[in-house]
């Protein structure tokens, strides 16, 4: 496997505490998302990519396998807008599908090395906007 569709690598200890600081910036756009979803109507603010890179990312930390069912669920779209988002990802070598070891009808949504490195880049860029806090 090349790099980029390889899975990414879980956070080594050395980096934990920066792993958790960028986790919990993804967790913190992926509530204001929902926040704004239930203030405007729903709809208005439509990115299922992106709501599927922060759960990815921020289920990847907390060492939780991601299924195609959650991932429709997380990016809060029917699931044939989220398979067709899911294609993009995979397409553009962002995410990495993965069939289930212990069900034949669940596959697994994972980031690859480049996925997770983008997710990075842009939440240390939203730390260091926020002064280097969350």
């Amino acid at each position: 496997m090349s790099p980029q569709n390889s899975p990414a690598r879980p956070p080594s200890a050395h980096d934990s505490d920066e792993a958790s600081r960028l986790v919990a910036i993804a967790q913190e756009d992926y509530a204001n998302r929902r926040r704004r979803d239930r203030i405007f109507r729903a709809g208005v603010f439509a990115e299922p990519a992106w709501d599927m890179l922060l759960d990815l990312y921020v289920q990847e930390h907390f060492g939780r396998a991601v299924s195609i069912q959650s991932l429709c669920v997380a990016a809060v779209v029917p699931p044939t807008t989220a398979l067709r988002w899911i294609g993009r990802l995979v397409d553009r070598g962002l995410v990495l599908r993965t069939p289930s070891r212990h069900d034949n009808r669940v596959v697994h949504i994972s980031l690859t090395a480049d996925g997770r490195a983008g997710m990075e880049q842009y939440l240390r860029g939203r730390r260091s906007a926020n002064g280097g806090g969350v």
